[in-house]
């Protein structure tokens, strides 16, 4: 029997005040009393967001640019990119900074940090960790979609245990965006990988033996990954939510037209060709990033572009 693919009301949780220049590029979770966690524009600040209440604070990270947050029963793990775009003199470029994987308490103090492996691929370069993600065991995996293209695994302490780099996929992972822990049974599990640039979906065991592989023609751009019922909710860079169910089924619940190769894309430009953010609609998306699903089956999805925005569906 086909999986009923899910539907949502949609409204705006979070729309940047007039004249923002930051560019939000960030993930989002939810931890354990139901208020959403995600990076500010500015890409250092925690926004801990009681959305039902409308209570919203502001907490200050040692990040940089964080690029996914992820909620734990023992604080919340940050992947900082180490790069950021910034305004300078009408044009947006890019800053580099140190790239960090950090474990953060809710009130924004570090409580632990893992370090770059020693691997022949960091010898020219330093990674720029974009996903994360941990196991019921603990293992800590890490995508790292802007460096080396490698799935990094962990152990609770911080100890490197192993690289995974998709061949046994088929061919080598390209911008492994994000990563996510699915529970199969018991204490089983299996990782769920957003292989961006190849556009597809891995499915791999703690040991990298890949079981499922999704290539379908609605997979233009996975960037964000959560579990949702008997499937996957699936944001897409170039402007798509997808519902991937158990069964192989793969249906758009949201979209908006593809203008990923349009100039200024995901932003507008001013009458001076300067970048600036984009009008922004609850039925309509240009570049979805993260995404997050609550018990109860809302769910919330960050949009990267500057200003930032983060959208919220109740279950129709």
């Amino acid at each position: 029997m086909k999986s009923a693919t899910p539907s949502f009301t949609w409204k705006n949780v979070y729309l940047s005040e007039p004249g923002e220049i930051s560019w939000q590029h960030s993930g989002i979770d939810v931890v354990s009393d139901g208020r959403l966690i995600y990076a500010a524009p500015d890409g250092s600040t925690l926004v801990v967001d009681d959305v039902a209440n409308g209570i919203r604070e502001l907490v200050s990270t040692p990040a940089n640019e964080m690029h996914d947050v992820v909620a734990t029963t023992d604080g919340i793990w940050i992947c900082d990119i180490g790069h950021k775009y910034v305004l300078a003199e009408g044009a947006y470029v890019d800053k580099f900074m140190q790239a960090r994987i950090l474990r953060i308490d809710i009130n924004g103090e570090v409580l632990q940090e893992l370090t770059q492996p020693e691997l022949d691929e960091y010898k020219e370069k330093k990674w720029s960790p974009t996903g994360i993600t941990v196991a019921p065991n603990g293992d800590v995996w890490v995508a790292d979609g802007y460096s080396s293209y490698l799935i990094l695994r962990f152990s609770s302490a911080g100890q490197f245990i192993e690289s995974f780099n998709g061949d046994k996929a088929g061919l080598a992972f390209n911008c492994p965006h994000t990563i996510r822990c699915i529970i199969t049974d018991g204490y089983g599990y299996e990782l769920v990988v957003a292989d961006r640039a190849n556009k597809r979906l891995v499915w791999m065991t703690a040991n990298g033996e890949v079981t499922r592989i999704e290539s379908n023609a609605a997979l233009t751009s996975p960037s964000g990954i959560t579990r949702y019922g008997n499937g996957l909710l699936v944001t897409q860079l170039h402007g798509s939510l997808v519902y991937v169910s158990d069964d192989g089924e793969c249906e758009v619940i949201l979209a908006g037209p593809d203008i990923h190769l349009e100039a200024g894309w995901p932003n507008s430009l001013d009458q001076a060709g300067v970048p600036v953010a984009p009008s922004l609609s609850t039925d309509s998306l240009i570049a979805p990033h993260g995404i997050t699903a609550t018990h109860a089956g809302e769910v919330f999805l960050t949009q990267w572009l500057i200003g930032g925005h983060v959208l919220g569906g109740t279950p129709k």
